[in-house]
């Protein structure tokens, strides 16, 4: 386990993976990357494990006192271990346990139905998202039911982007295309709620694990649109990519934040740790 502490971004996130290896099976953790403008973060981290081999049962039982350890509000964490007691439909599929600078996630993804009608509204991931001792967050990931309304949703969402951003959405389909995988990647918007309200969050998340792209096939265009943002000096963007630009892109984010900020967030270098 070792190695996966190495990878912590801070306590919150140790006590997430120590969490999951008391569970003594196998997780999944993965880095983020997230730019806007005059702000660069790197101290994000996500795990992951499926509730089938966690047990429904075991988590009910030992999330709790996690989540406490973490300043979630016990209203909060109610609303969050019903999804394991679910009274219609099934239990959730995976579990995922993130920080992002000091701020805590828990997500619910749920198993993928095979077909989809085309005005349905299926949350594929739920989560909730707060600083220590504050109320949630909590957003839907919403999964867009078809190839052409995810175009349109990309599309739309990049007409309020800067140049560089669609430049790299390009270049992303080119590479699905030369890899001959199907594009539009599975995409899911984010509706974001806090107190009953709808946040200022507008953004599509896209899942690019499929065609198995290295974060430096993309390097230098994120690197122009951080030189747009003045996100981060040169010198650190260039050290992070050599570090990190062999490993394999997962998740791409963009659009609004909850802070009406634009941004976007690469996901990259998932690994299993095993027990």
């Amino acid at each position: 386990m070792s190695e996966a502490r190495s990878l912590s971004g801070g306590a919150h996130a140790e006590m997430m993976q120590t969490f999951l290896a008391g569970l003594e099976i196998p997780y999944g953790i993965e880095r983020s990357a997230k730019w806007r403008p005059q702000r660069w973060s790197t101290d994000r981290l996500l795990c992951s494990a499926p509730v089938a081999v966690c047990g429904a049962d075991v988590l009910a039982r030992q999330l709790p006192a996690l989540l406490e350890r973490l300043g979630m509000q016990h209203t909060d964490m109610q609303a969050f271990l019903a999804e394991l007691r679910p009274t219609v439909g099934e239990v959730p599929h995976y579990l995922h346990l993130g920080v992002e600078d000091g701020r805590c996630k828990v997500y619910w993804e749920a198993s993928q139905p095979e077909q989809l009608a085309q005005e349905s509204r299926f949350v594929l991931y739920r989560a909730w998202k707060w600083q220590p001792g504050e109320a949630a967050a909590l957003s839907e990931y919403v999964l867009e039911p078809s190839a052409g309304q995810a175009v349109r949703a990309i599309k739309a969402l990049l007409a309020e982007m800067p140049m560089a951003l669609a430049d790299l959405l390009e270049q992303l389909e080119v590479s699905f295309a030369l890899k001959q995988t199907p594009w539009p990647p599975l995409t899911v918007r984010i509706e974001e709620h806090m107190g009953g309200r709808e946040t200022q969050r507008h953004s599509l998340n896209l899942h690019l694990h499929q065609a198995r792209l290295p974060l430096g096939g993309i390097a230098g265009l994120c690197m122009g649109l951080v030189r747009e943002w003045q996100s981060a000096p040169r010198s650190t963007v260039v050290e992070w990519v050599a570090a990190h630009g062999s490993e394999m892109l997962g998740n791409l984010s963009f659009g609004i934040g909850d802070d009406g900020q634009p941004f976007l967030t690469c996901y990259h270098g998932a690994r299993l740790c095993k027990p």
